[in-house]
């Protein structure tokens, strides 16, 4: 009976040891491995994207053309009040690549009228007249019709050329006085003759002295 009671024991010690170790076996499923995070090489960061666009070359373009060309690729363009469309650019801002949105100043000439033979032979005369003398814009008219030109001619010509006209008058004053002497009332009277308005008439006396 003694020996049963403890065969008895003995098995019970065994199996309690055997579902121990089963226990400690099983793995706890709140577990998470630990990563570990591997250093960074800073020689592998991604190169940032160069979002710039290329800005078009508008000189010698129309001012229409170059708004279209700076535009398209989203610039922003720009130009002094009063430019036509139909204007030449002459010179831009920007001509390197450049962010979307950037402004893009432009500047432009109106474009040079196409002119017959006679307005241009008008306007060579009136030029080789203005050389060597001086002339009020009416005298300058009558001149070139006096040579055969039309007077819607020799207006456009003179018009075409516009010289300075209180230049011109002071230029004239000086000539009469290089050679006679004048009166304030007199050079006046003279300057008046030859077409002067009064507003040129009173800067040439003034530059003369009177």
């Amino acid at each position: 009976m003694l020996i049963g009671l403890g065969a008895l024991l003995l098995l019970i010690i065994v199996i309690g040891s055997i579902n121990g170790a089963r226990t400690s076996s099983v793995i706890d499923p709140d577990a998470r491995p630990v990563a570990t995070r591997e250093a960074e090489d800073p020689s592998e960061a991604p190169e940032p994207e160069d979002t710039r666009v290329d800005t078009p070359n508008v000189v010698g373009g129309t001012v229409a053309e170059a708004r279209a060309a700076l535009e398209g690729v989203g610039l922003v363009f720009t130009t002094v009040d009063g430019t036509g469309d139909d204007w030449i650019v002459t010179s831009q801002t920007i001509t390197v690549p450049a962010e979307p949105g950037t402004e893009v100043l432009v500047v432009a000439e109106a474009p040079k009228p196409v002119l017959t033979l006679a307005q241009q032979n008008a306007v060579e005369q009136g030029i080789s007249y203005l050389d060597y003398s001086a002339f009020s814009r009416a005298g300058l008219i009558s001149q070139l019709e006096y040579e055969g030109y039309t007077t819607d001619e020799a207006t456009f010509a003179v018009d075409f050329i516009a010289p300075d006209w209180n230049a011109e008058c002071a230029e004239q004053a000086t000539s009469y006085l290089e050679y006679s002497s004048f009166s304030r009332d007199g050079l006046y009277s003279q300057l008046e003759y030859e077409g002067y308005t009064p507003e040129q008439i009173a800067f040439g006396l003034a530059a003369v002295g009177y």
